[in-house]
């Protein structure tokens, strides 16, 4: 069995994580809102945003190996971890994990729909430019007009 102490401080790094992930939740929400709103120009700042939640969520499961080592069981997954605590301790730890797992999967979920979306306005760019490739009279008059309004022929941002 987990005891008390140990018990305490796994539910609260699990609080922790839930905190964490609805914030990555909503960051993804609002990423999707822009992409499908067709708002590019927000996507550097959802990038940069995105890298600092990933070294947070490394930081956080480096948290949870020394939790788990603490507590006596280094080789164990959350899921696993239930059934060893006392009673009491349990049911507030399932509840918790279980909303813990059903944020995890919307993250999940919404950051594929954003990757399928960029991925394909990408598509739809990349067969743009092929088409420009094959008309050297359009493409004078794009490289033109993009020099002109002091964008360059750079519209879109690399890390996409």
């Amino acid at each position: 069995m987990i005891s008390q102490h140990s018990a305490e401080e796994l539910h609260r790094f699990l609080q922790d994580c839930l905190t964490f992930y609805k914030s990555f939740l909503d960051l993804e929400k609002e990423k999707y809102s822009d992409i499908t709103a067709n708002r590019l120009q927000a996507l550097d700042r959802h990038v940069k945003n995105e890298e600092v939640f990933m070294l947070k969520a490394r930081g956080l499961e480096q948290e949870r190996v020394r939790l788990l080592s603490e507590a006596g069981q280094p080789d164990v997954t959350f899921r696993t971890l239930l059934p060893m605590l006392e009673p009491p301790a349990r049911k507030p730890m399932e509840q918790l994990y279980g909303e813990l797992s059903a944020v995890v999967l919307q993250v999940k979920e919404t950051n594929l729909r954003c990757n399928y979306l960029a991925e394909l306005r990408l598509h739809r760019v990349k067969a743009e430019l092929k088409k420009l490739e094959n008309r050297p009279d359009l493409q004078k008059v794009y490289d033109a007009a993009g020099r002109e309004n002091g964008h360059g022929p750079q519209f879109l941002s690399k890390k996409i």
